[in-house]
């Protein structure tokens, strides 16, 4: 089999580098393992504000612009519903916040995004809220483990392998080559697990092990996404996403009641109303030591490249930093510095 490119990795970011080429009409494969990755337990939500210091994310609109239609694109494709537009309520916690709300929602750079009047508490009395909530507008959540599985059956079955790549079995040449696959280039969008690819090893992908709690709470709203000390985001039918812990010490997907009971604790100071435990997972996050995504093509091998380290913001930035590498690739345009992995080469590549 000959196809343009093989993307090894699937979690959100090899499934929209994935459809950038299927929308520029590259032939391509993907080979990933079909156990869980983060994207398929993250809360998928699209938000282009940090609530905890109350500033955008970096170049928050341009990622946003680009995400939004998209999703919107994908899920017609898919035939299945994975938007769900749902402001987000950020629990503020006394008046130093409220006046820091407010003059971050006056802004330039948070106006699109943060309502300046201030939501009160009363407003959704099973919520501890006595200094009334900020209110996130245009965020949505993207059904990220809907939108994956569908993917897969619908627009990619025949292309997809479920296979972990054998690092040892791979040649690297004119053309990459791997068990019949060859292939004029190959990127690589493994998430934490590219920490193991003798190609990119030597990025400082540090990972953070994050615990998450799923809950079923009859009486409580599915119109908003609340922020507290943790998210509390509806999925459906009841059922709401808990989460999430952030270890760097701990690198395995290993659930710990000391990760349950923490979520528990921040749940418990805001949720006023009972609940069953219906799951507990763990997957680790691909975060990055200066808080950027990977992007790039390896030092010395021209025909190796990169997506990765999406980290926390995997389902905002995705759409557009895949057009970044795509672009970069065939077109030869440049990468934004702060996501080029040459950032770091002079300092940790040593071959």
């Amino acid at each position: 089999m000959k196809v343009d490119t093989l993307i090894v990795g699937f979690g959100i970011a090899g499934l929209n580098y994935a459809d950038q080429l299927r929308r520029y009409d590259k032939s391509f494969v993907v080979l990933a393992s079909k156990e869980e990755s983060a994207s398929h337990l993250a809360a998928g939500i699209v938000n282009p504000t940090v609530l905890k210091r109350f500033n955008s994310v970096w170049r928050a609109g341009d990622f946003l612009d680009y995400a939004l239609p998209f999703y919107s694109d994908l899920e017609e494709r898919i035939q299945s519903k994975i938007i769900h537009p749902l402001p987000i309520y950020r629990i503020l916690n006394d008046i130093q916040e409220q006046n820091d709300w407010r003059v971050a929602a006056s802004s330039t750079s948070l106006e699109k995004y943060l309502n300046k009047q201030l939501i009160s508490g009363d407003k959704f009395p099973e919520v501890i809220a006595p200094f009334a909530f900020g209110e996130v507008i245009q965020s949505v959540r993207v059904d990220t483990k809907r939108l994956l599985s569908h993917y897969i059956e619908k627009v990619i079955p025949h292309q997809f392998i479920p296979e972990k790549l054998d690092y040892r079995a791979l040649i690297h040449g004119e053309l990459i080559e791997y068990k019949g696959i060859k292939a004029r280039k190959i990127v690589f969008c493994e998430g934490y697990h590219g920490l193991k690819n003798p190609n990119f090893n030597f990025l400082p992908l540090i990972g953070s092990k994050g615990e998450i709690l799923t809950i079923k709470c009859e009486q409580l709203t599915e119109q908003v996404i609340f922020k507290g000390p943790i998210f509390l985001s509806p999925m459906g039918n009841k059922t709401f996403w808990v989460g999430a812990t952030f270890n760097r010490n701990d690198k395995t997907t290993r659930v710990s009641e000391e990760g349950k009971a923490w979520l528990l604790s921040k749940l418990k100071q805001f949720l006023k109303l009972p609940f069953e435990i219906l799951e507990h997972k763990a997957q680790i996050r691909a975060t990055v030591v200066d808080r950027r995504p990977l992007l790039g093509r390896h030092p010395k091998l021209d025909n190796v490249y990169l997506l990765n380290g999406v980290g926390t913001r995997g389902v905002l930035m995705s759409p557009l930093l895949s057009d970044w590498l795509f672009q970069y690739i065939e077109n030869n345009e440049k990468l934004p510095p702060e996501a080029d992995i040459k950032r770091f080469e002079k300092q940790y590549f040593r071959n």
